[in-house]
């Protein structure tokens, strides 16, 4: 779970039945037992090598986790579970998404963190049929380049995009115009200059992390970010602040620790920006 509060809120509420008491089975057996109740299904670090057939008859399935386990596909079938709202699919062998999957219409989050293999083209069009899929994450998954299919995911609040080697954004990426929260930490081939522009054209962006990406300078353009409400940019390599943030009228914070900013400039810094902006050097 990331730690922001604005993160925080987002993801958790767009978890299925959030608040209310429901049980969490973590044992498939004991689940089949009672296939109608079963709302909440925990089988993380399970060893399972393919999607567990059993799984289907849970019409009443809202939160399922298989994450950290070998499974290197999904059954076309698993778009029976109509009611199916949070999917963690981190730390498997997924290269493609079923066709089926595009029937999980209630779909919020997803997870695909740490599945190398992915054809995010194919998965793009796929995951562009789920109205209401508001979380994204393909973290740490080898991605160097972002197909324009992305523009596809119109319903997009958080995405998390974070430790693999994309330079810049796709064109299409300004499509995405619900997107609130974007996190692009641990990518030293991001190039902040050139995306620029693109993510100027968010007007729903208000969090933006960019940390530990070897980023040397902050853009002018970062003006026309005009919505954004906290920016991340600790561990990086600035030793400047350019005047333009103080133009970034809905700014409410903005880390810069473990730069490169002397002890002058983060007084100027201070001056310039405190106290309607909360900065952390």
């Amino acid at each position: 779970m990331k730690t922001h509060l604005l993160t925080s809120i987002l993801i958790l509420s767009c978890l299925p039945g959030f608040g209310q008491p429901s049980k969490n089975y973590k044992d498939l057996i004991e689940a089949t037992k009672y296939p109608d109740s079963v709302q909440w299904l925990t089988l993380r670090d399970h060893g399972l090598h393919s999607f567990p057939e059993e799984i289907l008859q849970f019409k009443n399935l809202k939160y399922l986790d298989l994450s950290r386990n070998n499974i290197s596909g999904l059954p076309n079938s698993i778009g029976l579970l109509e009611r199916l709202a949070y999917i963690d699919l981190s730390g498997n062998s997924i290269g493609e998404l079923p066709e089926g999957f595009g029937q999980l219409k209630n779909l919020r989050n997803l997870y695909m963190d740490y599945n190398v293999r992915q054809n995010l083209d194919a998965n793009f069009q796929i995951l562009s049929n789920l109205p209401v899929l508001h979380v994204l994450d393909i973290s740490g998954d080898s991605i160097s380049q972002l197909p324009p299919s992305i523009g596809k995911l119109r319903s997009l609040k958080y995405l998390e995009l974070s430790f693999n080697q994309i330079a810049t954004l796709p064109p299409e990426f300004t499509q995405l115009r619900n997107l609130q929260v974007l996190w692009i930490n641990g990518d030293v081939h991001f190039n902040f200059e050139e995306s620029i522009n693109i993510l100027g054209q968010l007007p729903k962006l208000k969090e933006l992390h960019l940390e530990g990406d070897y980023v040397k300078a902050i853009p002018p353009g970062i003006k026309h970010l005009s919505s954004l409400e906290y920016l991340y940019l600790n561990g990086n390599e600035l030793n400047t602040v350019p005047i333009e943030i103080k133009r970034m009228k809905n700014l409410r914070y903005l880390d810069l620790h473990n730069n490169r900013i002397p002890h002058i400039q983060r007084r100027i810094t201070e001056d310039l920006l405190a106290p309607r902006i909360i900065i952390r050097f």
